[in-house]
């Protein structure tokens, strides 16, 4: 179910140099959202900017969510400057959320850059679930991290960056390649489910490395541009295989998708 809510401020933080993270309270938004879903957010009381801002939901506890957003233009700018104690006016949750099948025994969370905040959110469901589960986090470098040093999630994932530094050098399709071959040999992939965010580059070099057919699931949510946020405006409409439609909406099919039906904009 769709709420609006004017959502309470708990606190802001700039987690990295412009890039920030916003908690919120929200209690029927909360109750509702699921990994993997999305939020219009109205970042100012005028018209300027016109257009509300979609963000992906992160972490809920309780009635409170997270917001983790990197300063692009106005609408996102001006959110920065929004103070504790005020509200924040929130449409959602928007979209369909990642599957979680009651035979998973195990999960592999692969999450590019500001793709991070949905697959936190599901990480900690999977966990409560008792499946084991794997995050990946692949970045250019430690300022594009879009969480705090001191998140106490910060521990729990594997970052890949590729200017090294003082993490593992490389791509982040490479170490999740790995330990998918790994439970390949034993035959666990049948009970394995495969979930990505992050930008089009990811997508397609999943689609090139990942062993769909074995993989009880693969999905992955899309980084699309959304102005109206519930599929009215025809703005996100992205390439996909098979179906009556050679193209499906974003915000209103997706932004999940079975990662192998999804067709990159430049092919």
């Amino acid at each position: 179910m769709k709420h609006l809510e004017d959502a309470v401020v708990i606190s802001i933080r700039e987690v990295r140099p412009g890039i920030w993270s916003m908690w919120l309270k929200s209690p029927k938004i909360c109750a509702d959202a699921r990994p993997g879903q999305f939020l219009h957010v109205r970042t100012t009381d005028t018209f300027l900017p016109l257009l509300r801002r979609p963000l992906s939901i992160g972490r809920v506890h309780g009635d409170t969510l997270e917001l983790v957003w990197r300063v692009v233009g106005s609408g996102t700018s001006v959110l920065t400057d929004v103070s504790e104690g005020h509200s924040v006016n929130l449409l959602g949750p928007l979209g369909n959320p990642f599957t979680i099948d009651d035979d998973i025994q195990r999960a592999v969370l692969i999450a590019g850059g500001l793709g991070l905040p949905p697959l936190v959110y599901l990480y900690e469901i999977l966990t409560e679930k008792k499946i084991e589960t794997t995050l990946f986090l692949g970045v250019r470098g430690e300022a594009d991290i879009p969480m705090a040093d001191d998140d106490p999630m910060f521990a729990s994932m594997q970052i890949i960056a590729e200017e090294g530094g003082k993490f593992p050098k490389g791509l982040v399709v490479d170490p999740a390649r790995e330990l998918l071959c790994k439970l390949g040999t034993p035959g666990l992939l049948g009970t394995t489910a495969m979930y990505s965010c992050g930008p089009w580059g990811l997508v397609s070099a999943l689609q090139k490395v990942i062993p769909g057919n074995d993989l009880k699931r693969a999905e992955v949510s899309l980084e699309q541009q959304m102005a109206c946020g519930i599929g009215v405006c025809q703005g996100c409409a992205t390439p996909v295989k098979g179906g009556g439609s050679p193209y499906k909406l974003v915000c209103h099919d997706g932004p999940v998708f079975d990662l192998f039906s999804v067709e990159a904009p430049n092919g």
